[in-house]
């Protein structure tokens, strides 16, 4: 089975309105786990928010000691999901279409999104002639541009799609109202959310307490897109637009997609007695995402680079700015498929921190539905400045991807939970099956 068709096909599912012949109810899905082992570098904190102690600064032996570790992981090069879709033609172009689709973990069977039963897509959507009008849980437009776009399946070893986990609001959003068209070859959408999942603070607590963070309450915050962050209110807290153009030809794929959403609450650390420490008060977050993916045909070769550029706004003059490049190349060889993906992104104000990486990829399809796979590669943290917080003046240092975890900006940590350490590298190996259904 060809992956970039696969791949292609499961994001134009999540945009492109069905031609409905008649009703019916599909079961779907796909199981990826793999045994990794993932190895982190001591890494330095010296003088950060992450290396205080009660009496100063923690040795960085301490505060992030080098250490390894061998697991069963999930989603590594693609996330694992179960769905069900039903649809009803209506005659004359018009459809009704339900979704409900769920992120499995199939290491342990637990769901991921912070616990949702249907973390990834819960929605009602009708069809007509014009295009089709969805309400529920949706995939953002700014997602399906990155599955647009990528040589990989965003699984948590797809470097392609770093910038979109700059935010996860830019993922899955809650309370979504959407509208989508196709027209030979051009996919345009436009979404909006009261509160795509903003809480009254934001931070890393999570529905469940972690080894590091107390379970969320309001008095601890929790992370964007958390399992009660999307609860409307009166204040325009959440609030979310969301806008898709792409042109899907052969052998050329062109991507723009944009982002923004309010935040008016503050960010912060939540502490370990159920409390919480306010660092910035955010205001909102705008993004702009451009992506080309090219085919050469007769080769089968996929090559892709995609841009994002992020910022969030606070009440001060911090206002982190992030760019993330990425750039992928996939090639066939009868059965097995190379490839290797890089990334660059970066502060490039706040801290001037930097994470840059590297990701081989070896995929053998097995079967029309089984693929076994191989990923090896290395990210790399560099701190930058120590700037300190402007409501608390706590400091802090790093690249986006070891700043913006701990803030709760992130849902899914570097490959899937092994993290990234502050100016050191992480390092991931591992073999794998998935099978779609």
């Amino acid at each position: 089975m060809n992956t970039n068709k696969t791949t292609l096909a499961l994001a134009l599912a999540i945009v492109m309105p069905a031609a409905f012949a008649q009703s019916s109810l599909t079961l779907y899905g796909n199981i990826d786990l793999g045994i990794d082992h993932v190895h982190k570098a001591q890494g330095n904190v010296q003088g950060t928010l992450f290396g205080l102690g009660a009496a100063g600064a923690v040795p960085n032996a301490l505060a992030a000691p080098s250490a390894s570790i061998t697991r069963l992981t999930p989603s590594l090069s693609q996330q694992s999901y179960l769905g069900f879709k039903g649809t009803e033609d209506l005659g004359g172009g018009y459809a009704t279409k339900v979704v409900l689709e769920s992120s499995l973990q199939g290491d342990n069977g637990q769901v991921a999104n912070d616990g949702r039963l249907f973390g990834r897509l819960a929605y009602v959507g009708l069809a007509t002639p014009v295009g089709e009008f969805r309400l529920g849980r949706q995939a953002s437009p700014m997602l399906v541009a990155y599955y647009l776009n990528s040589v990989e399946r965003i699984g948590s070893t797809d470097f392609m799609g770093a910038g979109i986990v700059v935010n996860n609001l830019q993922t899955y959003q809650d309370n979504a109202i959407t509208y989508i068209a196709s027209r030979q070859g051009w996919i345009g959408s436009l979404s909006y959310s009261p509160n795509a999942g903003v809480a009254s603070a934001v931070s890393s607590a999570r529905a469940g307490a972690t080894a590091t963070t107390p379970s969320a309450t309001a008095a601890t915050g929790q992370i964007l897109g958390g399992l009660s962050a999307g609860a409307e209110s009166n204040t325009l807290r959440g609030q979310t637009y969301g806008a898709l153009l792409a042109w899907n030809g052969s052998p050329l794929t062109a991507t723009l997609a944009l982002h923004y959403n309010r935040f008016g609450v503050p960010s912060g650390i939540p502490t370990a007695a159920g409390g919480f420490v306010p660092l910035f008060q955010l205001r909102h977050y705008g993004s702009v995402m451009a992506g080309v993916k090219y085919r050469a045909n007769e080769a089968g070769t996929l090559l892709a680079a995609n841009v994002h550029a992020g910022r969030f706004a606070t009440a001060g003059a911090s206002d982190p700015r992030v760019l993330t490049y990425t750039v992928g190349v996939k090639h066939p060889v009868g059965a097995f498929s190379v490839g290797a993906e890089a990334l660059v992104q970066r502060f490039t104000n706040f801290t001037h921190g930097k994470d840059t990486g590297l990701m081989l990829a070896l995929d053998y399809q097995l079967s029309a539905r089984t693929t076994l796979y191989s990923r090896a590669g290395v990210l790399r943290d560099r701190r930058g400045d120590i700037v300190r917080g402007e409501l608390t003046p706590l400091p802090l240092s790093g690249g986006p991807g070891s700043v913006l975890l701990p803030f709760g900006s992130v849902e899914i940590p570097t490959f899937s939970g092994a993290g990234s350490n502050m100016d050191a590298h992480t390092s991931i190996i591992s073999v794998g099956i998935r099978h779609a259904f």
